[in-house]
């Protein structure tokens, strides 16, 4: 069967920390916050969100700037938005009919290149968060004392509740989507290449098939 590669490792790298990361810091962030434990324990935890933080911080900046050439690639996916991108909302890319039997939309899905207007959003919306809580949560940490009452507070609750919130969207859609698209899936998570289906890809991505991808010789 003939593959194609989605997924180098620098972006499986990338993933995967961010995604043991995020969410050690966003279960450790609620139980502070929240003051689910004593003390001593919410002291332990804020020494490890602080040293798990800045392996988030790392991941984040050593994919920009060591694997720019992806990072680069990634975002342009990201933005581009044309009439095949707007379209997909017309039937939010078939999973209403797919998943609940819901005939919404037409059952023809706009043709979408490497991410469809769904995932472009979402992944958008997690790089922002990354960023925003990278920024916040170190200015927090190093500079409190001269940011002033008001942009502390600004920080301090986009930092809070921004991770809360990015992390139900992580959970509740972005997971079981990704889940749903298995092949893809596999791929991300697999310590193999990130090779998915040429036939599936052709399927979910042609547009990035058609204008992206090159064929190479064995």
């Amino acid at each position: 069967m003939d593959k194609v590669l989605k997924f180098p490792v620098s972006e499986k790298i990338f993933h995967n920390v961010n995604l043991v990361s995020w969410m050690f810091l966003a279960i450790s962030g609620v139980i502070i916050y929240f003051k689910l434990a004593d003390n001593e324990i919410l002291k332990l935890l804020m020494d490890l969100h602080i040293a798990v933080a800045v392996v988030f911080t790392i991941n984040f900046l050593g994919f920009v700037f060591l694997a720019m050439d992806r990072f680069i690639i990634m975002m342009r996916n990201l933005l581009i938005w044309d009439k095949d991108t707007f379209a997909w909302f017309k039937n939010l890319g078939g999973y209403p009919r797919r998943l609940f039997g819901i005939k919404f939309g037409p059952e023809e899905v706009a043709p979408q290149g490497r991410f469809n207007a769904g995932q472009k959003i979402t992944y958008l919306f997690f790089i922002f968060m990354i960023f925003a809580l990278i920024i916040t949560g170190w200015f927090l940490y190093a500079f409190a004392p001269v940011l002033g009452k008001t942009t502390m507070i600004v920080m301090f609750n986009l930092h809070v509740w921004g991770s809360i919130i990015a992390t139900i969207v992580a959970i509740c859609a972005h997971m079981p989507l990704a889940l749903i698209n298995f092949g893809e899936f596999k791929a991300m998570f697999s310590l193999k290449s990130g090779d998915v289906s040429l036939e599936d890809s052709k399927h979910h991505a042609p547009k990035w098939v058609e204008k992206d991808l090159v064929k190479i010789e064995d």
